[in-house]
């Protein structure tokens, strides 16, 4: 079974279709899987274990990286809505409603 765990850097830019060679925004990547990881973690209230059990956030969290990476500019549409795919993964791994 796949797992949250497995998404390393080579995953996510095959998912954003990068190519692997391309490394010029690696580190921008993996700052947005950082955050990612972080929000799921606060948002469903999970530990670190937790989250690393919590194998239905991984479309949660393929979602909220591809949006940042693709929507990385500063400007942001006023009529822009909360995901309602990433809700609902995220509704199934929150501890709390």
């Amino acid at each position: 079974m796949f797992s949250i765990k497995d998404i390393d850097l080579d995953f996510m830019k095959n998912y954003l279709r990068v190519e692997l060679e391309f490394e010029d925004d690696d580190n921008e990547i993996e700052i947005f899987m950082y955050v990612a990881k972080e929000y799921l973690k606060q948002v469903c209230g999970l530990s670190e274990d937790e989250y690393l059990q919590a194998n239905t956030l991984v479309p949660a969290y393929l979602i909220l990286v591809s949006e940042m990476y693709e929507y990385r500019s500063a400007m942001v549409q006023s009529n822009t809505k909360a995901n309602p795919l990433i809700q609902r993964y995220i509704n199934t791994s929150r501890k709390f409603f």
